[in-house]
């Protein structure tokens, strides 16, 4: 794979990681993953508590959907501002640039949604998002365009349940459930007073119908991409892809360092996808993910 390094398309992450780390509100000043759509920031919790604005630039070693993914390997850049609101609603916006491809902003994902409690120990999130891909996006997630997400949380002390539904539509139709547990250990003062340390191991379980790897195939053969997924040796697939059923069981370990407004994170995860569609190239591996964000 040949990773494009010219001046301007790093020239242009500058000014987007300028834009975002440098930006104000106009007014009002006083933010969701894997994760997928619909998550807050990085750093985005101490923010929710009084409303405002939260700036993210991270990195990651590949893309993945659900467990699905490419042949080639695709590192990215992201930047993403979000605004979360003390009253739990929240808008944000992300822009990725995938490494070895000819577009600069290859993906954009807008998406606003509304987090509130319902009891102490219980959470919920309703959101919508709206994906926006380069014109000969090589990703498996570019066969679908739009998603609606909530989920039911339960805290039971030692352990944090989360139930997540997300139903993905447009060129595709698609119905997910993610079913996480995590256990959240913090430590404060950590180097500094002001320091704050977050490890936060999860191990999730995710089901769903797979048309959007079919669909996928089918776009990426008519973009002349030969690395799309679930690639038969007539550019077909036998498998019905209606059925609901486990696709992908996942391990992730974050580690989140915060200081003051500033928040940096580094995180590995182990994704372990099965009930393949034939000749599907998604295989056991690891990823690496870091970000910094800024809570202004």
């Amino acid at each position: 794979m040949t990773v494009i390094t010219s001046p301007v398309r790093w020239l242009g992450l500058l000014l987007l990681m300028g834009w975002l780390l440098g930006s104000r509100p106009a007014a009002g000043q006083a933010v969701g993953s894997g994760q997928p759509t619909g998550s807050p920031a990085v750093g985005a919790d101490s923010a929710a508590r009084h409303g405002g604005f939260t700036a993210a630039l991270s990195y990651g070693s590949n893309s993945s959907f659900f467990g699905r993914t490419q042949t080639t390997r695709y590192p990215y850049l992201a930047g993403e501002l979000t605004y979360k609101s003390r009253f739990g609603v929240w808008g944000s916006a992300v822009s990725y640039d995938i490494f070895g491809t000819s577009s600069f902003v290859d993906e954009t994902d807008l998406s606003a949604g509304w987090d509130f409690d319902l009891s102490k120990k219980v959470d919920a999130s309703v959101s919508y998002s709206r994906f926006l891909f380069a014109a000969n996006s090589p990703l498996v997630k570019s066969s679908v365009n739009n998603s609606f997400d909530g989920y039911l949380g339960w805290d039971w002390g030692y352990v944090y349940s989360r139930l997540n539904a997300a139903y993905l539509f447009g060129d595709t139709n698609d119905l997910f459930l993610v079913l996480d547990n995590s256990r959240n250990f913090e430590f404060e003062q950590v180097f500094t007073p002001r320091g704050y340390l977050a490890i936060e191991p999860r191990v999730s379980v995710t089901a769903g119908t797979q048309r959007f790897a079919e669909t996928s195939l089918k776009q990426q053969i008519g973009r002349g991409n030969s690395k799309g997924p679930g690639r038969g040796k007539n550019g077909t697939t036998t498998v019905t892809t209606t059925r609901l059923q486990v696709l992908n069981y996942e391990l992730r370990l974050p580690v989140t360092y915060s200081l003051g407004a500033v928040s940096v994170q580094v995180a590995w995860r182990y994704a372990m996808p099965v009930n393949l569609l034939p000749d599907d190239v998604s295989g056991a591996r690891s990823y690496f993910t870091s970000s910094l964000s800024l809570n202004l």
